[in-house]
This record gives structure tokens, C-alpha cells and sequence, in this order.
């Protein structure tokens, strides 16, 4: 029942839709375990009996109580029973023991150790503008077994990611001198903010638990191994007891000075630390794990940088999904190859891929296929009103162009005389300069929607 209770009082380290599964072995799993840990070794320490000492006759009833607290309160030494007892106080001082009474708050610490870089990721990533929460709650929403409100979904996935991409590519093309000289005052626009941002975290979630090792290793004061975990391991599979390593020892001494009449009396009793026997098993689990974080970490680390940095991955990634929606995408005469470099290299960029692999993470595979193969009918949607754009304006520039070449050639204020012409049979009088000006203009048309019809069948073919 304290189990539970505790467990829900840390809703705050509840996992969300931004992150993979070694992030939250990080941050979920290792620091619900810490607390919990910590909280069930400080019921053990200030709500029972952590140690019990042995007292000499004389002592009475009354005095063990004080004992126990004052032997508690002031540390404990380890003596190996083989060697000589120790005389003199510096040498009892050596081979003092302080650990155990930290152990709570130790553990505390650690756990905060591991929730500090989810705390970072969550507070910079926010900055770029995309919604990693949303995009993944809209993609594992249940209501999207009906076709139309998967469709619904995908497309309000779509026009968001395409609104950020689109700022991002015009702030890198339009604003060229800002991009490049200002790109540190401006990360959040960067094609790869959230990448990198992403791929520090996971630097950090492996520096950490590295240092935590460490940690452990100087927190237990274990100065006669190198690395704790390795030395307690050889111990066991060797079969030393604690009474020889002197790792957690159960049986301790202390000293206790008391003041009878002006003189002081020193007064050594032994004592049993019953809570070094929780609290070893508690670490030798702790280094195990710590050993494969560190191991899965590292590997999903080179696993994000490989798949996402190279511009050759990002297309293969990419290329895959647009296959898995659309069998014949090679096929078809539209979609060439030198489009989708475009739209890999600088329409989603380096954060486009790594926003599609988090969903394909959270929502599988399909998911991201259908809206990667939606994104690029967009895109091609939007190249192909651009190109249409630009056709009009060049139409319209080159006839009035020519139109400003004819009234050069052949000035207002000048009237030639008429002309008689012969039209199939018939007389018919024209006046020179309006029949001459509308042969022009009507050659022009035709001439560029020549020049347009062959410029558009080359682009087709290329």
C-alpha cells in the first residue's frame, strides 16, 4: 500500500510521447525506483530500530536508548576480527563508516540526476514551434479506426508540420544573411534544432549515468575497488563474506565518551547495522542497471546520429515510407528523383526526419507512411502553383515587352495611307497601322505559347 501511494505521488515523472524507451528508462523507471527506495530505507531509519548495539552490564536500562541514537548520529568503524583492535583514535577514525545515514537523501539526488535532462528536453524543445505531445496524441488517437477521422488527423498533422517547414525554408532562402551570420541568436529556426537538441540529451543521459557510477563508487567509500560493481562481483563469485571485504558490514563498534564525576570515561560497544542489509542489495542492483543504461544509451545514441545526420539516410528513410503508401512511387513520371532531394534537403530537413521517426516510434509504421506520402503531395501541390504562377508573369511580360517594341518601331502621331487588300474575293480597306499592330501582337501569342508549351515538355522529361 505505501508502494502505491508513493508511486502515485510521482505523477510529475509520468513518461509523454517525446521521447524512446531508453529516455524513459532514464527518467521513469530508474527514478521512480530510486525515490521509492529512499523512502522505504527512511521508514526503515526514523520509523524502526536501523541498529542495535550490545550492552556491557553496567550499563542500565535507560542508557541503551541513548546509546543507539548517539552511535547513529555519530558513525560507526568496521574492525576485521583477524587484526589487532585499534588503540588510538586516529586510526578508528580511518576506518569510519557514514554512509548509511545519507542513503535516503543519496538516492534523492540521484533520481533528481536522472530527471534532469527530460526536465531540459522538455523545456527547449517547446521552443521550436513543432508540438511533439499533440503530433503524437493525434496519431495514436483511438477514433482513428473511421476512415474519416483518421483523415481528419492526418491532415491537421500535415498542415502543421508543413506551416513550420515552409517558415523554416523561407527563412533560410529568403533571409539568406540572417540565417548564416545570426544562426545563434536564432537555434530555434535552425534545420536541426530539435536533432542536435535531442541527440545532447541522450549525450547527457550517458554522462550521467557514467558519473553515477562514480558517484556510487566514492558515496560508498569502497577506496579498495576501482569500480564498485566489479569488485563486489568478484567477492561473491569468490566467495569473501562482508566480515572479510569489509563491503556493508553488519557488525560495527563505536565509541562513546561520558563524563561521570569531571572524568571522562570512553565506553566502546558493538553494534549491529540491520539496515546495511537493505541497502547493499539496493546498490548491487543499482550498478547492474547502471551497466546496461549505459550500454543502451550509448547504442541508441549512434543509432539517432547515424539515421538522422546523413543526407543520405534521411532520404532512404523517407523514400521508404513514400514506397510503403504508394507501391508504384517509383513509377510514376512525376516523381523524380531530383524532387525528392528537394523535399528531403530542404523542405523537412534534418528535424522533418527525425519528427517522422519519433512518430514511426509511438504511432508505427504506417502512420508515418501515410502522412510522409500526404506532405509530398502537398509539396508537389505547391511546386506545381508556383511553376504556374511564374508562367502567367512570363506570358505577360513578353507581350508587353513586344508591345513596347511595335509602338517604338511605328510612332502614334505617324498615319500611313490605306491599303487595298483582296480577302477571298472581296475588297476590303485596312488601315496600316492597327492591322499591322494586331498581325504582331497575335504572331507574339502564338509564339510564346510555343516557347512555353516546349519549356514545359522539357521540364516533364528532365
Amino acid at each position: 500500500m505505501v508502494f502505491s501511494e508513493v508511486v502515485g505521488t510521482l505523477s510529475f515523472l509520468q513518461p509523454q510521447n517525446d521521447d524512446d524507451i531508453t529516455d524513459r528508462m532514464h527518467y521513469y523507471y530508474t527514478s521512480t525506483f530510486l525515490l521509492v527506495t529512499a523512502v522505504l530505507i527512511s521508514l526503515k531509519m526514523f520509523g524502526g530500530r536501523p541498529l542495535e548495539c550490545f550492552m556491557p552490564a553496567e550499563f542500565r536500562s535507560s542508557w541503551e536508548d541513548y546509546t543507539e541514537i548517539f552511535c547513529w548520529a555519530s558513525n560507526t568503524y568496521w574492525v576485521e576480527k583477524k587484526e589487532q583492535f585499534p588503540d588510538t583514535t586516529e586510526e578508528r577514525q580511518e576506518r569510519m563508516i557514514s554512509y548509511y545515514q545519507w542513503s535516503p537523501f543519496f538516492l534523492v539526488l540521484c533520481a533528481f540526476l536522472f530527471y534532469f535532462p527530460c526536465l531540459i528536453w522538455r523545456i527547449l524543445y517547446t521552443k521550436s514551434g513543432i508540438k511533439l505531445t499533440d503530433l503524437m496524441l493525434f496519431a495514436n488517437d483511438r477514433s482513428n479506426i473511421q476512415p474519416h477521422r483518421r483523415e481528419s488527423n492526418l491532415r491537421g498533422m500535415s498542415v502543421h508540420l508543413g506551416s513550420i517547414f515552409q517558415h523554416r525554408y523561407k527563412f533560410g532562402t529568403e533571409h539568406d544573411y540572417h540565417h548564416k551570420y545570426l544562426r545563434l541568436l536564432n537555434l530555434r529556426y535552425y534545420e536541426a534544432y530539435l536533432t542536435v537538441l535531442y541527440l545532447g540529451i541522450k549525450s547527457m543521459y550517458l554522462g550521467n549515468v557514467l558519473f553515477q557510477m562514480y558517484l556510487m563508487n566514492w558515496f560508498l567509500q569502497t577506496d579498495n575497488y576501482t569500480f564498485y560493481g566489479f569488485g563486489v562481483l568478484y567477492d561473491l563469485f569468490y566467495g569473501i563474506p562482508w566480515s572479510e571485504s569489509g563491503n556493508f558490514p553488519r557488525v560495527t563498534f563505536c565509541d562513546m565518551d561520558i563524563r561521570i564525576l569531571g572524568n571522562v570515561q570512553r565506553h566502546t560497544v558493538q553494534c549491529v547495522l540491520v539496515i546495511n542489509i537493505f541497502i547493499e542489495k539496493i546498490f548491487i542492483v543499482l550498478w547492474v542497471w547502471y551497466c546496461f543504461l549505459a550500454v543502451t544509451t550509448l547504442l541508441g545514441l549512434v543509432n539517432w546520429t547515424v539515421s538522422t545526420l546523413p543526407f543520405e539516410e534521411r532520404k532512404k528513410f523517407i523514400a521508404r515510407r513514400l514506397e510503403l503508401a504508394d507501391i508504384e512511387f517509383q513509377a510514376k513520371p512525376d516523381n523524380s528523383p531530383r524532387l525528392l532531394n528537394e523535399f528531403v534537403r530542404d523542405y523537412i530537413k534534418i528535424d522533418g526526419v527525425f519528427v517522422l521517426k519519433m512518430l514511426t516510434v509511438h504511432a508505427g509504421m504506417l502512420m508515418c507512411a501515410e502522412l510522409v506520402d500526404m506532405m509530398w503531395e502537398d509539396f508537389k501541390s505547391n511546386k506545381q502553383g508556383k511553376a504556374s504562377v511564374v508562367s502567367t508573369d512570363t506570358i505577360k511580360r513578353k507581350i508587353n515587352k513586344e508591345n513596347d517594341r511595335a509602338s517604338n518601331r511605328t510612332p502614334r502621331h505617324e498615319v500611313r495611307p490605306q491599303k487595298v487588300g483582296v480577302l477571298g474575293g472581296r475588297r476590303r480597306k485596312t488601315g496600316g497601322v492597327s492591322f499591322a499592330k494586331r498581325q504582331e501582337t497575335q504572331g507574339l501569342k502564338q509564339h510564346v505559347t510555343l516557347e512555353l508549351g516546349d519549356e514545359s515538355d522539357e521540364s516533364q522529361v528532365s
